[in-house]
C-alpha cells in the first residue's frame, strides 16, 4: 500500500551555513529572498572573466556556488571539482562538492568529500554535520551520531547537530533519545517546521498519535507546503479513527501536490479499504489510484497494491487480481507484507473486496 516518502531528507545540507551567508553582499551567497537570478547571472560572468584571467581555485569555487544557486548542479560540480584539482587543499572546494552531492543524493560521494574537508579542518563543525546527514541517509546512524557529538563538542550552540543528531537516533530506533534532542533543538529554533515534522514522526512511532498530530499541525501551520507534514498527520488521524480528518489532510496534499505520488497513493488506500463504509469511494479511490500508477510508471509495488485495492471496491475483482499479481511479482514485497499482499489476491481471487483494521 505505502509508496516511499521521502521526508525532506537532506533539507538541511544545502542551508548548513545559511545564518552567517546570509551576512554577506555577494548576491550567490545571500538569503534566497534578497537575490535575483539576474544577479547571479552577473556574478557567474564576473568569475569567469576571473577564470579567464588565470586566478585559479577560488574562481571556480565561487563561479559553482553561483551555478549551483541557479540549479545547475552538474555545471557547479564540474567547476567545484576543477577547483579542487587545482587546488587539493582547498576546502571551500570539497566542501562546496560534498554539499552539493548531498543535495543530488549522492551521499557515498558527499561522505568521501566532507571527509577531506575534514583531513583539511578537523574542527569544522559544518562539515561533520554534513558528513552525519548523509551517514544517517546511508543507514549509518552510529557514524552519524559520533560526528555530531564531536560537532557538539567543538561548538557547543551549533543547535543545527542536535536536529541532525535527532534524526540519526530516530533512523536508530531510539525515539525517546531522538525527542530530546528535537526538544532541545526546538527550544533554540522553535519556528523550524521540518524540527516539528521531525518530532512529530517518532511521537508517532512512539504511539502517541495525540502529541503527534500537534505537531505536524504545528509544522503545517508554519510550512503549509510541507507535504509530508499532511500526509503523516492523516495516518495518526486514521490510527486515531478520525477518517474524515484523514481523508481531508490527504487530500489537501494531493491538492497542493496532483503529481506527489505518496499523497495519492495514500489518498486512494483509504477511500478503497476504509472499514467504516460511509468513508469508502470506488470511484475516487481508482482516480487516485491509477494517477498514482501512472506517476510512478506502474513499477512500484506498493502503489499497484494500492490500485488494485481501489479496483475490488469498485468492483472489478478480475482486474483487482491481475495487478495483485503484478505488484507481487516485483521484488519490494517482502516478509509480512508480501503475506499480507498474497491474502488480499485471494480474496480478489473470491469476489471480495480488502478491509483495513483501522
Amino acid at each position: 500500500m505505502t509508496a516511499g516518502i521521502t521526508a525532506g531528507a537532506a533539507a538541511g545540507l544545502w542551508l548548513l551555513g545559511a545564518a552567517a551567508l546570509a551576512q554577506s553582499l555577494d548576491p550567490c551567497r545571500s538569503a534566497a529572498p534578497f537575490t535575483s537570478a539576474d544577479e547571479v547571472r552577473k556574478a557567474i560572468e564576473r568569475q569567469s572573466e576571473s577564470i579567464r584571467a588565470g586566478k585559479g581555485a577560488p574562481a571556480y569555487v565561487e563561479r559553482g556556488v553561483c551555478l549551483g544557486r541557479l540549479g545547475e548542479f552538474e555545471a557547479a560540480l564540474a567547476d567545484l571539482s576543477e577547483a579542487a584539482r587545482l587546488d587539493p587543499a582547498s576546502a571551500a572546494a570539497w566542501e562546496g562538492r560534498a554539499e552539493l552531492e548531498a543535495r543530488l543524493g549522492r551521499h557515498l560521494e558527499a561522505v568521501a568529500d566532507f571527509g577531506q574537508v575534514l583531513r583539511l579542518q578537523p574542527k569544522n563543525a559544518v562539515a561533520l554535520h554534513g558528513r552525519a546527514s548523509s551517514l544517517t541517509l546511508l543507514g549509518e546512524p552510529e557514524r552519524a551520531i559520533a560526528d555530531l557529538d564531536e560537532a557538539l563538542r567543538l561548538d557547543p550552540g551549533y543547535t543545527p547537530a542536535l536536529l541532525a543528531r535527532g534524526e540519526a537516533h530516530a533512523r536508530a530506533g531510539r525515539h525517546e533519545r531522538a525527542l530530546q534532542d528535537y526538544a532541545a533543538y526546538v527550544a533554540a529554533t522553535p519556528d523550524d517546521a521540518y524540527a516539528h515534522f521531525r518530532r512529530g514522526v517518532s511521537l508517532a512511532r512512539l504511539g502517541r498519535d495525540e502529541g503527534a498530530v500537534a505537531e505536524f499541525s504545528e509544522a503545517i501551520r508554519l510550512d503549509m507546503r510541507l507535504l509530508s507534514a499532511y500526509i503523516e498527520r492523516g495516518r495518526a488521524y486514521g490510527r486515531l479513527g478520525r477518517g474524515e480528518r484523514a481523508i481531508e489532510d490527504l487530500g489537501e496534499a494531493a491538492e497542493l501536490a496532483p503529481r506527489y505520488v505518496p499523497a495519492r497513493n495514500e489518498l486512494a488506500w483509504l477511500l478503497a479499504t476504509s472499514p467504516q463504509a460511509g468513508l469508502r469511494d470506488g470511484r475516487k479511490a481508482l482516480e487516485h489510484a491509477r494517477a498514482a500508477a501512472e506517476l510512478s510508471g506502474w513499477k512500484d509495488a506498493g502503489v499497484l497494491d494500492t490500485y488494485a485495492a481501489a479496483l475490488a471496491e469498485s468492483g472489478d475483482f478480475a482486474e483487482a487480481a491481475k495487478w495483485e499479481a503484478r505488484a507481487l511479482e516485483l521484488p519490494e514485497f517482502g516478509g509480512r507484507a508480501r503475506e499480507e499482499a498474497a491474502a488480499r489476491l485471494a480474496l480478489y481471487r473470491a469476489g471480495k473486496p480488502y478491509r483495513a483494521a483501522h
